[in-house]
């Protein structure tokens, strides 16, 4: 009776694990077909977690890289290589401190409504780090794009040379956020369009 009454007394598992939310879908779901597809659903946004994690500290770490590496071989713009250190330098900082963020509230228990509120020091390093990343951005953007006339991959040129390695990572690294952030605002317009649509349909 004693482990009968123990395994009574468990708290459920929480929804928010994996585990949690695919069990969560064998209740809710009205027959396999739905369950699986739910299942899969799942499977499929945490594989897409995971490889956006992989991302966001491969690139800050391949930034540091490859600045160090060609550190003293960008005389057209010294700063190049340095915007691309100081950029992955504090892109892992805040990317591990959000991430340490996130599982230290995980484990404190996320239903609470007290955990959700972030404390006073943690909003202002999240402020501090993203208005630091954005003022370091705009100036990457000054030394890439206003030497991109006059770049040169020839060594000979001693005044206009660049290793193309370097030039060419940190110009299409920066013009990737404006690709990603155009993409963003394209399929958020495009959805908000769909949403009106369907809406419209159901009236």
């Amino acid at each position: 009776m004693s482990e009968e009454k123990q395994i009574l007394d468990e708290p459920p598992p929480s929804y928010e694990s994996l585990y949690g939310k695919i069990k969560r879908a064998k209740v809710e779901s009205d027959n396999n077909v739905g369950f699986f597809r739910t299942v899969a659903g799942l499977l499929f946004a945490s594989v897409g977690c995971t490889i956006c994690l992989v991302m966001v500290l491969a690139i800050p770490v391949a930034n540091i890289v490859i600045g160090a590496l060609y550190r003293d071989k960008c005389p057209l713009e010294r700063f190049i290589p340095i915007y691309l250190i100081v950029s992955g330098a504090v892109g892992i900082v805040y990317n591990v401190f959000g991430i340490l963020r996130k599982l230290a509230k995980s484990r404190n228990g996320e239903g609470e409504e007290e955990e959700d509120r972030p404390g006073v020091f943690t909003s202002i390093c999240n402020c501090l780090f993203g208005c630091f990343l954005f003022a370091w951005f705009i100036a990457g953007n000054v030394w890439i794009y206003s030497n991109y006339d006059d770049w040169s991959k020839d060594p000979s040129h001693v005044d206009k040379y660049c290793h193309p390695t370097c030039y060419l990572y940190a110009f299409w690294t920066t013009t990737a956020v404006y690709i990603m952030t155009g993409a963003t605002i394209v399929l958020g317009c495009c959805s908000a369009c769909i949403a009106a649509c369907c809406s419209c349909f159901q009236d």
